[in-house]
């Protein structure tokens, strides 16, 4: 008999749980490199958190969900007492060197709300 899990996978409120065999779920900082004394030295500041999940032997009804990071699917972590609750695009599926299908997702972020370069009208002189 399978030793019972000790997290809870659910999509869009549906359960996954029994769909994949392991989960990993990574939340990575991005870190912001701040040179001084003309780059001889540095300091390291955090920013903002991501979110990223790869799961280990998926069903066919969770690959069915990778689209390329198309479509934002609201994913909940549950690991104990502690849940998360992330909008997540599932990018890409594959099958290790192991033969293992895995798959993966990563937070969604709203492109159009990045910071972006555009380009300035140019004043004419007065």
């Amino acid at each position: 008999m399978a030793e019972p899990k000790h997290w809870r996978l659910e999509i869009y409120g549906q359960d996954y749980t029994n769909d994949c065999e392991d989960l990993d779920v990574e939340m990575p900082a991005v870190v912001h490199n701040v040179r001084h004394d003309d780059g001889r030295a540095q300091r390291r500041h955090l920013g903002p958190s991501g979110f990223a999940i790869t799961l280990t032997a998926p069903s066919d009804r969770l690959r069915a969900l990778v689209d390329g990071g198309d479509q934002i699917r609201v994913v909940k972590v549950t690991f104990e007492d502690q849940a998360i609750r992330v909008p997540v695009l599932f990018h890409e599926e594959w099958v290790d060197r192991g033969g293992v299908w895995k798959m993966f997702g990563s937070l969604y972020i709203d492109r159009s709300r990045e910071p972006k370069w555009v380009t300035e009208p140019v004043l004419a002189d007065a």
